[in-house]
């Protein structure tokens, strides 16, 4: 919980309205009504804050007043190349710049250590290849849920589920069936692990991250520890940032575990870089962790930013940010 009254005056500010924020944004989500008050909040955020998250929420709302008025203003605040001027902390505004990193890694990074990737095992394939070569002790935890039946049917058909246990081999590859919801919080791994990395779909429960000795590892795309939550890339984009991937641990809050490395990512072929070179990520990133290398950044800081809106998204894409 947010400590209000241990900030100064003008930081609580900022930290209430990043609170309304997110209470209009998930009534938003479960299509209650927002009042006419919180669309004006909305609205007068955006012209006090020049706060992009603002009017992404007014877009969602569909308020033809205030959609229109915060529309004017976002031009406003447009630069000569038509990016969002970049109004927030000044000491989170290196997020904007940062490189990406550029290392080796050895057979002698990962030594006594058990490695699990836990989640969709379709994103391990190059990853587990590069950890076995290695001769690192991994397996591959396929958690066998999706909130979407048919998506869940299929990335986890009898079908994939047999290639999964003849790539990875009967040894190394196990199945956590899910029948409902409420067994996501009570997963049990069984083995104990000192590392963890995930392509899971779900919000991570406590006791899961709890059983990884080092940590779990999550692969952020956006550069912490400015972009936190959704749509991150799409928002460097907008304020002309460089494009990163961020590997982090999981900690409660989102996005906000301590640093491990940066990967940049190709804006001429976005979707490559983010899948084409997982494995490296997840390689790499292990490595940093088996040795307790840590970026010396401050992670609880940043904005957490929320689903872009279509007509943000067409505005990049027309103007190619």
């Amino acid at each position: 919980m947010t400590n209000l009254a241990s900030k100064p005056l003008f930081e609580q500010e900022k930290t209430r309205a990043d609170l309304v924020l997110r209470k209009i944004h998930f009534k938003r989500l479960k299509k209650v009504d927002i009042s006419n008050e919180e669309n004006k909040f909305l609205y007068d955020q955006y012209l006090k804050s020049n706060d992009v998250r603002f009017f992404n929420e007014i877009l969602w709302i569909e308020n033809e007043k205030y959609t229109q008025l915060a529309t004017n203003h976002f031009y406003k605040n447009l630069d000569s190349l038509n990016k969002h001027k970049f109004y927030y902390d000044t000491d989170l505004e290196a997020s904007l710049k940062i490189e990406p990193d550029i290392f080796e890694v050895n057979e002698n990074d990962f030594e006594n250590k058990k490695v699990c990737l836990i989640g969709l095992p379709f994103h391990f394939i190059l990853a587990f290849k590069k950890l076995r070569k290695l001769n690192v002790d991994v397996d591959v935890v396929n958690v066998s849920y999706h909130s979407s039946p048919k998506t869940q049917f299929l990335l986890n058909n009898k079908a994939s589920r047999a290639f999964y246990k003849l790539y990875f081999g009967k040894k190394r590859y196990k199945e956590i069936q899910i029948k409902n919801k409420s067994e996501l919080k009570e997963i049990d791994l069984k083995k104990n692990y000192e590392i963890g990395f995930h392509k899971l779909s779900f919000i991570i429960s406590d006791k899961l991250i709890k059983q990884f000795k080092y940590g779990l590892i999550n692969d952020h795309w956006g550069a912490l520890p400015l972009f936190k939550g959704r749509s991150t890339l799409d928002y460097s984009r907008l304020f002309g940032a460089e494009l990163i991937i961020t590997n982090h641990l999981i900690h409660k809050e989102i996005d906000s575990g301590p640093i491990l490395m940066y990967s940049k990512v190709d804006r001429k072929n976005i979707n490559g870089s983010i899948y084409y070179n997982l494995g490296d990520r997840i390689l790499k990133s292990i490595a940093l962790l088996c040795n307790e290398k840590f970026k010396d950044i401050d992670n609880t800081k940043g904005k957490i930013f929320y689903e872009m809106h279509s007509f943000l998204k067409n505005h990049i894409k027309i103007h190619k940010l």
